[in-house]
């Protein structure tokens, strides 16, 4: 008996989530439904049309995926679906494809860039599209990189596993839309509207009579910050009590106006400080994983692009394993400059940041910007020390 309820709850929320997928993308077609753009158009250019034969396709495929291929009841227009077993994944694939395409489409109708594709969750694709890339190893096997959305993000730098134990069924690539042209003002037929999905949530809900510890109310940046207040708070009064600014500055600044002007001399030079060394720091970790295991790739153009201030660019991109692009822009003087069709480029496996990949003599001016950033660090260190706590050691001994 246990076990015939399992299955009817299991059966009850799948039926449940194939509703909300059909109403997701019912809106899909929605939006597809009352889009401005039109194939044959002047100034409708190729990718244009691309990407809009691609949305067409993908909504196409996710209503099929979803066992939803539609079929006309006799005296109206209205739709009932045909029997079979839906394919929620396949339906959740073809939806996030449609959606970039058409994210692609209003990005070049607008002249903007092009938005970045992103994988939906390695875990499970209902989550949505990831966020960032975690090490992860199923049981036995070995560690690799995995594109996880935000709240499993979030269960596995805490160490926990993620919302699902292991990938969904199925997860991989689906196949690729059909490849025939729209034509002019074809619209897909929406069914009803989409109501939102909720979000799993984060963390779990507070417990009752316990009150928050300091380190679930606040991120760890939040209490160094007020870790370090209290500090400069705590050393300002020993400062004060000691006399240590006495006779410093001159009659003008003694007691608590030298104090102040001492801990604000202090902590200002102290940040610029820190600055400097956190860009050492930043350049020289690049440079390291670069050296190490950086090598020299082609990177194929792929588009142009213009910032919102007008200045162009040229973008390759490099493609990984997973399927992910890692984009590299070169800015170029202006649009009739044309692009070579590939660059050679320094790109580093399993890293996704801003400064992979990078261009080919990067590493050259990183070596000299962090030999100058260190320059500056040692510059500036010792006042910030003379000043905090050195003030206050010379005045106690």
């Amino acid at each position: 008996m246990l076990k015939n309820r399992q299955g009817h709850g299991s059966r009850r929320q799948q039926r449940d989530e194939t509703v909300r997928l059909d109403e997701e993308i019912t809106a899909f077609g929605e939006l597809l439904t009352a889009h401005t753009f039109v194939p044959g158009q002047p100034g409708a250019d190729a990718d244009a049309v691309a990407d809009y034969r691609r949305a067409l396709d993908a909504y196409e495929q996710a209503t099929r995926s979803l066992g939803a291929g539609r079929r006309r009841s006799g005296a109206g227009r209205r739709l009932l679906p045909s029997p079979g077993r839906p394919d929620n994944l396949g339906a959740l694939r073809a939806l996030d494809e449609g959606r970039h395409a058409l994210a692609c489409l209003d990005a070049r109708l607008s002249g903007k860039p092009l938005p970045e594709r992103l994988p939906l969750c390695f875990f499970d694709p209902r989550h949505g599209p990831s966020v960032s890339e975690h090490p992860w190893a199923p049981g036995g096997g070995a560690v690799r990189m995995i594109a996880v959305c935000a709240a499993d993000a979030v269960r596995l730098s805490e160490g926990d596993g993620p919302a699902v134990g292991a990938p969904a069924h199925g997860a991989g690539p689906g196949s690729s839309p059909s490849t025939r042209t729209p034509a002019a003002g074809s619209r897909p037929v929406p069914q009803k509207r989409a109501a939102p999905v909720a979000a799993a949530p984060l963390r779990d809900a507070p417990v009752p009579g316990r009150k928050p510890r300091l380190r679930e109310r606040y991120t760890g940046k939040q209490l160094a910050l007020r870790g370090l207040l209290a500090l400069l708070t705590v050393h300002a009064v020993a400062l004060y009590a000691t006399g240590g600014v006495d006779g410093l500055w001159g009659k003008p600044l003694d007691g608590i106006a030298g104090v102040l002007f001492a801990s604000f001399l202090g902590t200002a030079l102290g940040a610029v400080g820190c600055l400097f060394a956190s860009a050492t720091y930043s350049h020289l970790s690049v440079l390291w994983r670069t050296a190490r295991r950086g090598e020299r790739v082609r990177a194929p153009f792929v588009r142009r692009q213009t910032s919102k201030q007008g200045k162009h660019y040229h973008v390759f991109a490099v493609t990984d394993v997973t399927g992910r692009r890692h984009e590299y822009r070169r800015s170029v003087g202006g649009p009739a400059v044309a692009p070579l069709p590939y660059r050679k480029v320094w790109y580093v496996q399993g890293v996704v940041d801003s400064d992979n990949p990078l261009g080919i003599l990067a590493p050259l001016w990183m070596a000299l910007v962090t030999c100058v950033c260190a320059a500056l660090t040692v510059v500036f260190a010792p006042f910030a020390l003379f000043l905090i706590p050195g003030l206050l050691i010379r005045a106690l001994f």
